[in-house]
């Protein structure tokens, strides 16, 4: 006697199920891997355009430090050197404007008070 028909398509769905369940937990591993080194590629990559951009503009730099006239303008401006005959001159900024004076009290004050307000004008301290 065979088994009903309704067993067989059941056995079948399960078998074509099991298949692909296993193709699919087989597959997520690979793929999840392949995602995370495209991640690292891409930041990898990232690095290295960024230290491309620095490299020039190093090498750029160095091309202008090895500019004499450059490097003449450097000294001037950051160093202050100037040619033999010429004139260097340094412009002073304005001294801070002074504090006003203090307000003198006219309230009476006593001997030890009077005494330490004469030998602060004295020394010259405020």
């Amino acid at each position: 006697m065979a088994p009903p028909k309704h067993l067989k398509t059941r056995f079948r769905m399960g078998a074509v199920g099991l298949v692909v369940a296993a193709l699919a937990l087989t597959g997520v591993a690979p793929a999840r891997h392949a995602f995370e080194q495209r991640r690292q590629l891409a930041e990898v990559q990232a690095q290295v355009a960024a230290l491309e951009e620095r490299n020039a503009r190093l090498a750029s730099r160095l091309n202008r430090l090895s500019d004499v006239a450059y490097m003449e303008k450097l000294a001037r401006e950051q160093l202050g050197v100037v040619r033999p005959g010429e004139s260097s001159y340094v412009v002073v900024p304005a001294p801070p404007p002074l504090k006003p004076a203090a307000a003198t009290k006219t309230g009476p004050q006593g001997l030890r008070q009077r005494t330490a307000e004469w030998i602060k004008e004295l020394l010259g301290k405020e």
